[in-house]
């Protein structure tokens, strides 16, 4: 099998040849490598022989970014999104906002919204737009290689960013006013659709959210809230690949448990990263849902800080519940943090492809 026929029948549940694989890095951690001798300049999905292969898009409305203050570590700019933050010059984190893109709904519909359609001659969505044919070529060479999807950041964090990017801001909305909170999501999910249905008729694999909706003790809103005001907007992006039985993923981090059932009413057929440091654990996951939704990852990056016998040890506690039947593709538990060498994570993928083989092979093997 190849990674398209491989990753197509595992996220249809379905075993394959082997499980999938992939994962993502911190910059720091590529520092770190190439200092421990990973190539520099080299391409990592390529390097590590990973099966899937996010085609991007860019979703923002496109602000000149400008830079307002320069300190010794860190920057002031006013993104592409109009959100004033604050962020570190050289290393990972997340950015700090200093003020929101817009406070009311009249500054939405006044500069904001107009950026946000789908027929501007920028936007791959526009029947304009004028470099289709290049999609075309870069997704079919990608193909050759990968499953490729195309990565959307959600609507949840789309919204949350430009009220100002910190979570209690965009949950005072939620009560304050949710009357331009509706709006604002209905704006956004149009958008986000249609930018995405673009690259499904160039002839990607399926789709890839982006939308973190909880922190480590449970979700942000609560099932009635996503209910009401985010679903409609996943369900939108999704339905337009399930209706062509193409797969779609969502990425969230933390302790999003009992959302999962309003995740599969959504469209969704595979969830990611299934944060173990948030209390996801694939393996009653797998019990409860693994008739109806795939997963990707949850090998916690803490183990594979920790030397050889707890990266098997977490592998192999993890693979053959998880796989059996297909439906995993195997991963980290985030992304990979600079705490994990390069060799250590060799011997992850190691575990996972010798381990991970259909028919599955015995732990004592």
């Amino acid at each position: 099998m190849d990674s398209r026929e491989r990753i197509y029948s595992l996220l249809h549940l379905e075993e394959a040849d082997r499980v999938g694989y992939v994962d993502f890095f911190w910059s720091e951690t590529r520092s770190r490598w190439e200092q421990e001798g990973l190539p520099k300049d080299v391409f990592l999905c390529k390097y590590f022989g990973m099966d899937i292969y996010i085609m991007g898009v860019d979703v923002s409305p496109k602000f000149d970014t400008v830079t307002l203050e320069e300190g010794k570590e860190w920057v002031v700019v006013r993104d592409a999104f109009g959100v004033l933050i604050k962020r570190w010059r050289a290393k990972s984190g997340t950015p700090f906002p200093l003020a929101p893109a817009v406070r009311t709904l009249e500054e939405f519909k006044e500069y904001f919204e107009p950026l946000l359609d789908p027929e501007l001659p920028m936007r791959v969505s526009s029947s304009k737009y004028p470099f289709k044919g290049d999609l075309e070529k870069a997704l079919k060479k990608m193909q050759e290689e990968f499953f490729v999807v195309v990565g959307v950041l959600g609507p949840f964090e789309y919204v949350r960013h430009i009220l100002g990017s910190r979570v209690d801001n965009i949950l005072r909305y939620f009560y304050k006013d949710p009357k331009m909170l509706e709006h604002i999501f209905d704006v956004v999910g149009h958008f986000l659709s249609k930018l995405t249905k673009a690259f499904l008729d160039i002839g990607v694999d399926g789709v890839w959210v982006w939308d973190d909706v909880g922190y480590n003790r449970g979700p942000f809103i609560s099932p009635k809230m996503y209910k009401k005001f985010v679903q409609p907007q996943h369900r939108r992006i999704v339905e337009q690949f399930r209706n062509k039985n193409l797969p779609a993923i969502l990425h969230t981090d933390g302790n999003v448990n009992i959302l999962i059932d309003h995740f599969i009413d959504a469209g969704f057929t595979a969830l990611q990263p299934l944060e173990a440091k948030a209390g996801m654990d694939v393996r009653v996951l797998k019990e409860k849902y693994g008739d109806r939704l795939a997963f990707i990852g949850n090998i916690d990056v803490r183990a594979l800080s920790s030397g050889p016998e707890a990266i098997k040890k977490e592998v192999l506690s993890k693979l053959p519940i998880a796989a059996t039947g297909g439906g995993y593709i195997g991963g980290s538990d985030h992304s990979v943090p600079p705490t994990v060498s390069l060799e250590n994570y060799r011997l992850f993928t190691r575990i996972l492809k010798k381990y991970g083989r259909y028919p599955l092979r015995r732990v004592s093997e």
